[in-house]
């Protein structure tokens, strides 16, 4: 990878994915290993057909959001997108728990491309934003595998908080390892 090819600024946006936006691309980050090997998804074989059928589902849903990450500039001259924007990940906000006013999030960065450029990080303080403004939300809580050294950067530079430590709880490797409880008051 060309170190200057990412020298401008990223910027990123968050939108609320629709049908329309689940691509060949998208789908093969879902059946990439190395990319969903610290999420659940690491489990399923996605397709086209099933992984709009989960767009369209959060789509219906009252409780849980799902966002595209975009990149505001398309930073790769290979790929051409409609208006500039260029996909290159997802986080979710959900399941709301609209009496207590908190929810879980979940984010992976899927182009690979832009991985270490600060994606995550700027997505989730986006998330953070919408969790409060349009949802009154006051807490978030994010779980991760303890070996996801990235993921707990990622959420202690958004100033989340280690909660807990479900020790063993993940098989991950043919280990058991522990899932990590991070929290964030708003």
């Amino acid at each position: 990878m060309s170190k200057n090819l990412y020298s401008t600024k990223i910027e990123i946006f968050l939108k609320e994915l629709n049908v329309s936006d689940v691509s060949k691309n998208y789908v093969s980050w879902l059946n990439d290993y190395e990319i969903v090997k610290y999420t659940e998804q690491k489990y399923k074989k996605h397709t086209l057909k099933n992984v709009k059928s989960f767009v369209f589902e959060k789509r219906k849903s009252k409780s849980e959001f799902l966002y595209g990450i975009y990149l505001k500039k398309n930073f790769t001259n290979k790929v051409k997108k409609k208006n500039n924007q260029q996909h290159v990940g997802n986080i979710k906000l959900g399941v709301i728990n609209f009496h207590h006013k908190y929810a879980y999030i979940s984010y992976f960065v899927g182009d690979k491309r832009v991985w270490g450029k600060g994606i995550a990080t700027k997505a989730i303080a986006a998330i953070i934003k919408i969790a409060a403004k349009k949802f009154k939300l006051k807490k978030l809580i994010a779980g991760i595998y303890a070996k996801n050294i990235g993921s707990i950067r990622v959420l202690e530079k958004n100033n989340f908080v280690k909660e807990a430590i479900l020790k063993d709880k993940l098989l991950f490797q043919k280990k058991r390892h522990d899932h990590i409880l991070y929290g964030l008051i708003i």
